[in-house]
């Protein structure tokens, strides 16, 4: 499977500089093009959530379309910037399949079931790390994870120079890793080292590390199998993390939220505390 489509979702307030950057430095490996898509609410779903607090007029209606026109146009200004800093050429569409370019689309309505639409014709969804100030990267997360279908890489505080340099992955055997790993042979074939981390825990026996290398050799890619002793209740997460860290990751790959995240949240678990602490990109699916 290649990655040839790798979708950038932003919107206003947001910059998506990061994002951009993994984008790019993963685009520029796989020959893939970067489409950034600006979601803004429409009128209707801002007056949605102000109808009570004021009165709305036609006048109020035009100020939310010029508000979110200026946004767009901030947002667009700066994709062109930065395409111009990193020599990425910004156009409509290429007919080019070995080309990395970005492309500008713009969306009105709600986040959920426009990033749904369009991260399914596409082959990878780069979010944020989750931010309480600003909804729409807890949003765009949980919509890239549960309802579009595809890989999503979480940027986190740092973006490796080559975020394939060494990846690790940490196998379980659950359903939602052995997706991550079907869905992500382009990205491990393409990785400079790949290691496989499996913690001992209670279920240490149902699913080796070992066994994972093993099949991933068919596919061309070498990995170390490694077992990662987890004392009796400490933080599986954790562990992963420092283990991650110990070998100098650039990329953290893992199946994310066995669980809904409600769940996840209100009871622990390994995929919280991946996603609170990690500091290197992390690659899930669900």
């Amino acid at each position: 499977m290649y990655l040839r489509c790798l979708l950038v979702p932003t919107g206003p307030g947001l910059d998506p500089t990061r994002r951009l950057d993994a984008a790019l430095r993963l685009g520029r490996r796989l020959h893939a093009h970067i489409g950034v898509a600006f979601v803004a609410p429409g009128p209707e779903h801002v007056l949605a959530g102000i109808a009570s607090l004021a009165q709305v007029d036609g006048t109020t209606i035009e100020a939310i379309r010029q508000g979110v026109r200026e946004a767009a146009a901030e947002g667009k200004a700066a994709l062109e910037a930065w395409c111009g800093r990193e020599g990425v050429p910004l156009v409509a569409g290429s007919d080019r399949l070995d080309a990395t370019f970005a492309t500008w689309t713009e969306l009105s309505g709600e986040v959920e079931p426009l990033l749904t639409l369009t991260g399914r014709v596409n082959d990878l969804v780069i979010v944020d790390r989750p931010d309480p100030a600003r909804s729409f990267t807890g949003r765009a997360l949980d919509t890239a994870l549960f309802a579009v279908g595809r890989p999503t890489l979480m940027v986190g505080e740092a973006v490796p120079h080559d975020l394939l340099d060494h990846v690790v992955v940490a196998w379980n055997g659950s359903l939602e890793a052995t997706r991550l790993i079907g869905q992500s042979i382009a990205l491990l074939h393409d990785a400079a080292r790949v290691t496989v981390v499996h913690a001992r825990t209670e279920r240490f026996e149902e699913a080796r590390a070992a066994d994972l290398c093993a099949y991933l050799r068919w596919h061309g890619i070498t990995a170390e199998a490694v077992s990662l002793p987890v004392g009796d209740g400490a933080s599986v997460g954790a562990a992963i993390l420092a283990e991650a860290g110990r070998r100098n990751a650039s990329m953290l790959a893992l199946g994310a939220y066995t669980h809904s995240r409600v769940r996840e949240f209100l009871l622990g678990g390994v995929t919280r505390h991946v996603i609170e602490h990690a500091r290197i990109p992390v690659l899930m699916a669900h």
